[in-house]
C-alpha cells in the first residue's frame, strides 16, 4: 500500500518518477530510452520497478521488501 501525501503523488509515483529521470540507460546494452517509463507494481510486501529495454529486451528490476516481509 502507497501513502497519499498531500500533493497529490503517491510514494510509488514518485519514486517511479524519479527512475524515469535517473534510469533510463540500459543496464545491459547501454541504450538510452528517452520515451520509455518504468512501471511500478506492489504485492503489500513489497514494490517492484520494471523497464523493459525496447532495443534488447533487457529487464531492469528493482524490487523493495518491507521489512518482515520474507518472515
Amino acid at each position: 500500500m502507497s501513502y497519499q501525501s498531500g500533493i497529490g503523488t503517491t510514494t510509488l509515483d514518485s519514486l517511479r518518477e524519479r527512475y524515469n529521470e535517473t534510469r533510463m540507460r540500459c543496464t545491459a546494452c547501454g541504450y538510452h530510452d528517452a520515451d520509455g517509463k518504468w512501471t511500478a507494481a506492489t504485492t503489500g510486501g513489497e514494490i517492484s520497478y520494471e523497464h523493459v529495454c525496447p532495443s534488447c529486451g533487457h529487464v531492469d528490476e528493482v524490487v523493495i521488501k518491507r521489512k518482515g516481509a520474507d518472515e
